[in-house]
């Protein structure tokens, strides 16, 4: 009776509120718990390796396996280790945009079952604490939600490592996407502040995301947090732009 009820009603929702592809807009049954239809869900860039040992950069198959990037072999790199889920590109890049800047949470369940598609996810679960990249309050009340913080309960729901009380971006900074390269790094010079250094000492951390571009984000979160006497720090984002 239970299950009679259960299809009922989800025939009904079908009907009512039918969910679509979040990719092409194709129709969906409720029943999905990833919201992508199978033709799109095929073609989800998954990034695999060989990779970048440290930024996760992925390379072609030819180049073997995996090994440091130019970049991380000459930038001071802070994190220990960032890897992201697939590439940020068409159409998957208009679903992230939709997430980030309209709230279309409709995603988030499915991003949550792409996060299994992770290569050595035991080491990315394997970590003291979880720490969404913070928004300054301004722009936190803007959007109304911080996109990191809901990457990371879907990532890992109900999960009590998650906290937003260490990490904080107390002075106001130009949106990344305005600058390139090195005005990206001055740009956010000092933009994070960990108020409770105690608390970080010697712990492995994870930072949240939604995208990785330049790394410049991350790897300033990951300074403020070594500083304070974070033993290990790890990048998880949701995707990461292709670099030629």
């Amino acid at each position: 009776m239970l299950n009679q009820l259960r299809n009922f009603f989800r025939s009904t929702l079908d009907l009512l509120l039918p969910p679509s592809c979040l990719a092409c807009g194709k129709p969906l049954s409720s029943a999905q718990k990833i919201l992508f239809c199978a033709s799109c869900a095929e073609q989800i860039p998954f990034i695999t390796p060989p990779l970048c040992t440290c930024c996760g950069r992925p390379y072609p198959k030819a180049a073997g396996d995996n090994h440091f990037c130019g970049l991380c072999l000459t930038d001071k790199r802070y994190f220990d280790r960032a890897r992201a889920i697939f590439i940020y590109e068409a159409p998957f890049k208009k679903i992230i945009h939709s997430f980030k800047y309209q709230g279309q949470t409709a995603g988030l369940a499915g991003f949550r079952l792409l996060k299994q598609q992770l290569p050595h996810l035991d080491e990315v679960d394997a970590v003291d604490l979880i720490v969404p990249v913070p928004l300054h309050k301004k722009r936190l009340q803007a959007r109304g939600f911080n996109q990191a913080l809901l990457l990371a309960r879907a990532f890992f729901p109900k999960d009590g490592r998650i906290t937003t009380e260490l990490l904080l971006r107390p002075g106001w900074t130009e949106p990344q996407t305005s600058f390139n390269g090195q005005a990206r790094r001055k740009n956010l010079k000092n933009a994070f502040f960990v108020q409770k250094p105690q608390q970080v000492t010697n712990k492995k951390i994870l930072l949240i995301d939604d995208v990785f571009t330049t790394g410049t984000t991350v790897n300033e979160c990951a300074r403020a947090l070594k500083k304070a006497g974070a033993a290990e720090v790890m990048v998880l984002t949701l995707a990461r732009v292709r670099e030629e």
